[in-house]
């Protein structure tokens, strides 16, 4: 009998659930076992359908409709400052609000939503699938195939669909898109201008759960400690994430 034999196999189902409540079991499984492209498309699909319902959802509130209103007649006032001053004609002015008024209507802010949604989160998941492959031969020197961090950061994404439905809810009940399960709940006023309010936003749990799990997948495909991955993995997305919040965004 071999010293470490291979965990057993599980199925599909109880990987995806697993993931919560024992992700190194599961990662050790996805490392030990033959690659599992289901351990990917399933997690991917299921991200996929929770995005579309949460656009569907969230551009039907008259208060999110409200928000963009709100930000696109502020915009056109500042166009309209423009034209006073010579910087550009009133037939440029026109022609800008009309394309605004096109491009914001609830039907193209659903399709818009949901085209995002499915090129952004594939591009995602190769793209995190990446990082971690590059960061386990680059800083622990590991050999993994790649395929197996997509693997990885496919089955995360599991942690992101239980926080897309916290998420949408939070915004159904306070009407404000930026508000997540985040220190921001504690203010008694989000200003979406505030760099310091959005820096609470960003310190979203289930970004940082979601950060966390990667953690394990790359410890266990590299063989190092989970605080050496992690402290790796939470670097990278400080630095991807606040840095640029606390650089340009907001005052």
């Amino acid at each position: 009998m071999p010293e470490n034999p291979p965990p057993s196999a599980t199925t599909l189902t109880a990987r995806l659930t697993n993931v919560f409540v024992s992700p190194s079991d599961v990662f050790d499984e996805v490392k030990a076992g033959p690659p599992t492209n289901a351990n990917w498309i399933a997690p991917l699909v299921i991200t996929m359908i929770v995005q579309i319902i949460f656009v569907m959802v969230i551009f039907s509130q008259p208060a999110v409709l409200q928000t963009i209103k709100d930000a696109k007649d502020k915009k056109a006032e500042e166009i309209q400052q423009m034209v006073a001053k010579g910087k550009m004609t009133q037939q440029q002015a026109d022609s800008a609000r009309e394309w605004a008024d096109r491009l914001t209507t609830p039907t193209l802010l659903r399709v818009f939503g949901i085209l995002g949604t499915v090129i952004g989160n594939s591009l995602d998941l190769f793209l995190t699938a990446g990082v971690l492959w590059l960061v386990g031969r680059s800083a622990f020197h590991a050999h993994f195939d790649y395929m197996k961090g997509v693997e990885v950061a496919g089955l995360a994404l599991m942690i992101t669909v239980l926080g897309a439905i916290i998420h949408m809810l939070l915004i159904v009940i306070y009407g404000n898109m930026s508000m997540t399960a985040s220190p921001a709940l504690l203010l008694n006023h989000f200003d979406q201008t505030n760099k310091v309010h959005l820096i609470l936003a960003a310190l979203n749990v289930f970004t940082l759960w979601y950060v966390a799990i990667l953690s394990v997948g790359l410890a266990r495909l590299s063989g190092t400690s989970f605080f050496k991955a992690a402290a790796l993995l939470y670097s990278l997305w400080a630095i991807l994430t606040l840095g640029p919040i606390w650089l340009f965004a907001g005052k």
